[in-house]
Order: C-alpha cells, then sequence, then structure tokens
C-alpha cells in the first residue's frame, strides 16, 4: 500500500526551502557587509545577480515566495547594519522590484550552452544589468533624496550602478555552476590545472590592485581572455567575480590605482566601477563566442567521427564492411603471432540465396539479409570480434584468441539462430514424413570454420583460404552446417593452393626446428 501523503505536504515543504533560503540570504548579506564589502556595497553588490539566477530557473508562479525569501533575509541584514525599520522595508521592495524587472527581460534558464545560444541574449543580458537597476535607482534615489536628504544623483549612483556591476559580475557564474564544465571537476588532472589557472590569474589580479600605478590595469581583459579560453565560462565567471570583489575590498583600504584616483576628475567609487564595467560589459560577448567555437570544434569532432563510423559498416547490414574486416584482420593476425594465440576465422553463405532474390525480390532478400546480420551480432558480443559483410549473401566472424573448437562451437551457434529466425524460402519444401505434409523450408547458412596460430612468415590471406574451403566443403556435403578445417592435421584434405603449400612446408620447418616436449 502506499504511504498516504500528511496534509499540507508540499505547502509545507516550500515553506522550509523558502526558510532556508532566507537564512542564506541573512548570513550573505551580514558578511558582505560587516567584513567582504563594507562600505564597498555602493561600488559592488553580489547578491541581487544570484536572486535573478534562482528566478530564471523557476517557474514564475514560484517567483513570489522566492522573492519573499529573499527580501526576509536580506531586510534582516540590512536591518542589523543600522537602517531604520521603515527604510529597510522599502528598500527590499525596490530591491524585489528590480529583480523581477531584470528576470523578466531574460529567457528562462535550463542550461548554460542552451541560454547561450538564445536569439539575442546578448541585447536582453544588457537590458536586465541596466534597466532593473535604473528603474529601482531612481526610485530609490527619490524616497533618499526626500525623507533622508541624500544628494540625487549620488544616491542613484550608490544603487544603481552597484547593483548593475553585481548582476553583471555574479549572474553568469551562477548560471554557469550547473554547466558540463562543472562535471569536469570529477577529472583530477582538469581539476588541478583549473586551480592552477585560477591560481595564477589570483595572483596577477593581486598584483594588479596593490600597485598604485595605472598601466597594469590594462592586464586584466586579456587575462580574462585566457581562462575562459581555458576553462569555459564557469573559470572566467570566478575569476571576474573575483576581480570584482578584490577591486573593492583593496580600494576601501587604500590600495590600488583607484584609491586616490588624483587628476581623474571622478570620484573613486566611479573611477572602480567604470573600471570593472569595461570588463563586465564585454566578458558576456567572449564568453559566447568562445563557446561557439568550442561547439564548432567539438561538432567537427563528432561529424568526423560519424563519417568514419559509417565509411566502415556496411550500409545496408550495419555490421562492418570488407574494407575494415580486412583491417582487422591484419590486426588481430600480427597480434596473434606476437602472442602466439590463436586467430578463428568463420566464412559464411546463405544457402540457395540467388533463388531466394529471383523469386521474391531484392526488398525481401535485403531485408532476410539484415535479420541474419542481426543473429550473427547478437551471437557474437565479445569487444574484439568482428562481424561483417563479405560480400553479396556472404559474411565473415573474425574471433580472435578462439581456438578451433570454441570457434565451431560459436559456428553452431550462428547456423541454429538463423535458422530459428524461420524466414520461409521460397523453393521446394523440405521433404517430411510419409503421409505428412511437407513442411516449408527456411533460409539457411553454410559456414567454413579456420582457426590457426600464425606461423613464422605466413600472411593472414591463408586463413581466409582455409575458412573458404571448409565453408566449400558444407556447401558440398549439403549445406546448413558448419565444417571446420585443422590446418595441421588436414591440411591436404582440401586440396590447397600454392598459397596452403607455402604455409604446410613453413609449419613442417618449424616443428622441425622445435625440439620435441
Amino acid at each position: 500500500m502506499l504511504a498516504r501523503q500528511a496534509p499540507g505536504g508540499p505547502a509545507v515543504s516550500a515553506a522550509w526551502r523558502a526558510l532556508v533560503i532566507a537564512a542564506v540570504y541573512f548570513v550573505a548579506d551580514t558578511l558582505l557587509n560587516k567584513f567582504a564589502l563594507g562600505d564597498g556595497w555602493a561600488i559592488f553588490w553580489p547578491l541581487n545577480g544570484i536572486t535573478i539566477a534562482l528566478l530564471i530557473r523557476k517557474p514564475r508562479r514560484e517567483w513570489p515566495l522566492l522573492l519573499a525569501a529573499v527580501a526576509l533575509g536580506t531586510g534582516g541584514g540590512e536591518y542589523l547594519d543600522d537602517n531604520t525599520l521603515v527604510s529597510t522595508l522599502v528598500q527590499r521592495l525596490f530591491s524585489v522590484f528590480e529583480v523581477s524587472i531584470s528576470a523578466a527581460l531574460l529567457p528562462p534558464f535550463e542550461n548554460p550552452d542552451s541560454w547561450l545560444r538564445k536569439p539575442r541574449l546578448y541585447p536582453r543580458f544588457a537590458a536586465a544589468v541596466l534597466v532593473g537597476p535604473a528603474v529601482s535607482g531612481l526610485l530609490a534615489a527619490a524616497y533618499f533624496n526626500a525623507f533622508e536628504a541624500t544628494p540625487f544623483w549620488s544616491a542613484f549612483n550608490a544603487w544603481a550602478l552597484a547593483d548593475a556591476m553585481g548582476i553583471a559580475a555574479v549572474l553568469p557564474l551562477a548560471l554557469s555552476l550547473s554547466s558540463a564544465d562543472l562535471h569536469a571537476l570529477r577529472d583530477l588532472r582538469r581539476v588541478a590545472a583549473g586551480v592552477g589557472t585560477i591560481a595564477s590569474a589570483f595572483a596577477v589580479m593581486v598584483l594588479i590592485f596593490m600597485t598604485s600605478r595605472y598601466p597594469l590595469i590594462f592586464v586584466l581583459y586579456p587575462l580574462l581572455m585566457l581562462v575562459d579560453w581555458m576553462l569555459g565560462l564557469l573559470g572566467s565567471s570566478i575569476a571576474l567575480c573575483a576581480a570584482c570583489v578584490m577591486a573593492v575590498f583593496l580600494t576601501e583600504h587604500g590600495y590600488g590605482p583607484f584609491a586616490n584616483p588624483v587628476g581623474l576628475g571622478v570620484t573613486r567609487n566611479l573611477a572602480v566601477q567604470v573600471y570593472l564595467g569595461f570588463h563586465l560589459i564585454g566578458f558576456l560577448p567572449i564568453s559566447i563566442l568562445f563557446l561557439q567555437q568550442r561547439r564548432m570544434d567539438q561538432e567537427l569532432r563528432d561529424s568526423l567521427a560519424r563519417a568514419d563510423k559509417l565509411a566502415s559498416l556496411d550500409s545496408l547490414t550495419g555490421v562492418a564492411n570488407r574494407r575494415t574486416l580486412d583491417a582487422r584482420l591484419e590486426e588481430q593476425w600480427d597480434l596473434a603471432a606476437r602472442n602466439q594465440a590463436p586467430l578463428a576465422l568463420l566464412m559464411i553463405d546463405a544457402d540457395h540465396f540467388k533463388e531466394f532474390n529471383d523469386r521474391l525480390g531484392h526488398q525481401a532478400g535485403d531485408a532476410c539479409l539484415r535479420a541474419m546480420a542481426g543473429a550473427m551480432s547478437r551471437r557474437v558480443s565479445r569487444p574484439a570480434d568482428v562481424v561483417a559483410r563479405f560480400g553479396g549473401e556472404e559474411f565473415a566472424v573474425l574471433l580472435p584468441d578462439t581456438p578451433l573448437e570454441g570457434a565451431g562451437r560459436v559456428a553452431e551457434i550462428i547456423r541454429a539462430a538463423v535458422q530459428q529466425l524461420a524466414i520461409v524460402h521460397p523453393g521446394k519444401p523440405n521433404p517430411a514424413a510419409v503421409d505428412a505434409p511437407a513442411a516449408p523450408r527456411h533460409v539457411t547458412v553454410s559456414i567454413g570454420c579456420a582457426a590457426l596460430v600464425p606461423p613464422p612468415g605466413a600472411k593472414s590471406h591463408v586463413l581466409v583460404e582455409l575458412a573458404d574451403r571448409a565453408l566449400y566443403e558444407a556447401k558440398r556435403s549439403g549445406r546448413d552446417r558448419v565444417c571446420v578445417v585443422d590446418p595441421g592435421a588436414d591440411l591436404y584434405a582440401w586440396q590447397p593452393g600454392t598459397a596452403m603449400q607455402k604455409l604446410h612446408a613453413r609449419i613442417e620447418a618449424h616443428r622441425q626446428q622445435v625440439p620435441p616436449r
């Protein structure tokens, strides 16, 4: 019996999730105000970017509860940071309005790759960065100007520009945390390379912002491009957010080229925002270009792999073609010669197939060949084994590291599997018992089987000739059967050609050189 769900279960679960989100935002808001940024919140504020990333992952019907949770958490942090209750409530209202506008301007998010390929993404991203903070900034500036006597444009800059900077920097990072780049963390080598790259970039950024001279500030943009090229969106987003937090922190503590922007004609905060804003504006287009380049490279590799696979398969039956069989036969022959291991080959031919084609047509014949190939493939499952179409209605099965006895068993399994397909042959019915109706004849196969350990100097075609002669004997002796050939014992029984005579001579010479045990 299914357990009965408690009343209000989903509602209670949603409420708990909202409380957890509120607690996380409360802790984050407090840490940012008290330790990480201090008064630097007027330069760069990251939490709204995280909120927008959460919103565009969710259906809009879930937005009100999520926004209420975020407002509760950040409101608690702001209230403890010496804000009045009324000011806190008004600011949270403006902030909720801002992230709702910005999230509504962006397309829904499923994964970074598909999201970055959305049409007109960059204009929509730019609008989300600018419109939401601008609208809420105007409202906040009007409120602070009217009730706290703060200059209008000073309040607007402190609110709108800081939020826009935070959205532009943190939103890509929050979204990229679910990208395929994150799965690369399972590879220790890639993790080590990523950590080393980020650490090197971090050291360079410290050098940039610790110096009081301006020329080094231009190093940041090519550094971010390098990180994006090496690590993708996730790595460059981490580097960019680290640059923003570091620039704000060091500038607030009197370090770096923007701590005392003499001769620039702008305030310290605006100088940092202009500098970081340039990188934030140019960051996403570069990431999109690199993503497209990586995707095109991957699609090209996939296309080449598919083309190579198609070139190795028989178009009708889907098994390996003759070219692939020849290549694998040479490889396995050389490997068997080195390891002195047996190599087996089955030659398989459909019985009376010309009559089948003549009576039923080539489409029926093609369907029959496909069914036969499928039956063989299902019975030959080792990774190194090869089922191939040799030509016409003839197939071959290559069995590495298989002695003659094992190859004979596989051949009998394949013969029985084709018979079990019960494909009716249009020829004469099989003879039945006396006074019994004739049973229909089904498609069958004859199989020649050969296996040997490659002797010194021998070529792979001798194995093909042995298996082909065994197939001839299976056809001659009645069809629908397996015939095997032992090149050591029955070599002359098959009336070999010149190649087989040479093989036998080499075997005899080899036996004379090796002392008996």
